[in-house]
């Protein structure tokens, strides 16, 4: 078991340890606000409640609330959860804050939030939820910056640095083996994120924000090309559903499906479509009386759905052969 107390080097920096950080404690308030909220919700069975509190679904961002690529990174609903990162975000986000000035710190913190959502969106189509993401940009900023800025030397002991990727690799695992699914790409792009800031704070500031924004527009345009991601997908054939453009629709969930053949989303609602599509073949044959080739399809649809009571029905008001 690791002890908190031996994680973090202890400074001799009586300025350091009397310093209140003011930003990062305003980030731990509304994660707390957050959780208590969507917890006194009772059930969380739908994507209402939880936009409500911060995280709206990939359809509702597509849509137009962007905000929650910021907001989701704020919200837990377990309390380990909560817990664990905002130890680490305190411990690392205090460091941070009181070696930069506050506008460059809520920087690092917006651009990490919005990195891990569209890094979760783009290999999990999902924005996920939990500040991990963060402090695994945090952690992945000063790893540099102990490499390189004398005022970060020997923050970060050896078995801090061995526990973050001893957890990285570990949830990588359990999500693989389907024991439980980690938000392995808000982790992996929050710690590259925070590398290549601390990186290029080297260079002047054009070069910084030239840099920056090129790898956030890249990881952006990657939710629309990346062969990993059907998010951007998924949203194109709910609205072509939603607005009954059917052939179109089924074409898109084919299109997810040779992405991701396990897609529940588009396997479902492929059904739904092929079904409905026969059943308008087979009531127009019925009322032309073309009962052998209504039979045919009726049958067709019960091959895709034995339990789908309307051809059954329709099939016993056919004439007997």
């Amino acid at each position: 078991m690791i002890e908190t107390t031996d994680i973090i080097q202890p400074t001799t920096d009586n300025s350091f340890k009397k310093y209140i950080p003011i930003v990062t404690a305003i980030c731990c308030l509304i994660s707390i606000v957050l959780f208590i909220g969507i917890n006194l919700e009772g059930k969380l069975d739908n994507w209402e409640v939880y936009k409500k509190w911060g995280a709206p679904s990939v359809t509702d961002i597509f849509n137009g609330s962007y905000w929650g690529l910021i907001a989701s990174n704020f919200l837990h609903v377990q309390l380990w959860h909560i817990a664990f990162n905002l130890y680490w975000l305190w411990i690392f986000g205090k460091k941070i804050e009181f070696e930069s000035n506050k506008k460059f710190y809520c920087l690092l913190i917006l651009s990490s939030a919005l990195v891990c959502s569209l890094a979760e969106l783009s290999f999990a189509n999902t924005t996920g939820i939990g500040l991990s993401g963060i402090g695994y940009s945090l952690f992945g900023f000063i790893f540099i910056k102990s490499k390189t800025t004398e005022a970060y030397k020997n923050y970060l002991n050896k078995r801090t640095i061995r526990l973050f990727i001893f957890w990285l690799v570990l949830c990588i695992v359990l999500t693989q083996t389907k024991a439980w699914n980690v938000g392995n790409a808000a982790h992996i792009g929050g710690l590259l994120w925070g590398m290549t800031l601390a990186y290029i704070a080297k260079f002047d500031n054009y070069k910084q924000w030239l840099v920056g924004f090129g790898l956030l527009s890249l990881l952006t345009s990657s939710i629309f090309w990346n062969p990993f991601s059907t998010s951007w997908l998924s949203y194109q054939a709910y609205e072509l559903h939603k607005n009954q453009k059917v052939d179109e629709a089924m074409a898109i969930y084919k299109k997810i499906l040779n992405r991701d053949p396990s897609n529940e989303f588009a396997k479902v609602n492929l059904k739904q479509l092929e079904i409905h599509k026969l059943q308008e073949k087979a009531l127009e044959l019925h009322k032309n009386r073309k009962y052998e080739e209504a039979r045919q399809v009726y049958n067709q649809i019960l091959s895709i759905d034995p339990d789908e009571q309307w051809a059954k029905d329709n099939l016993k008001l056919l004439p007997v052969e």
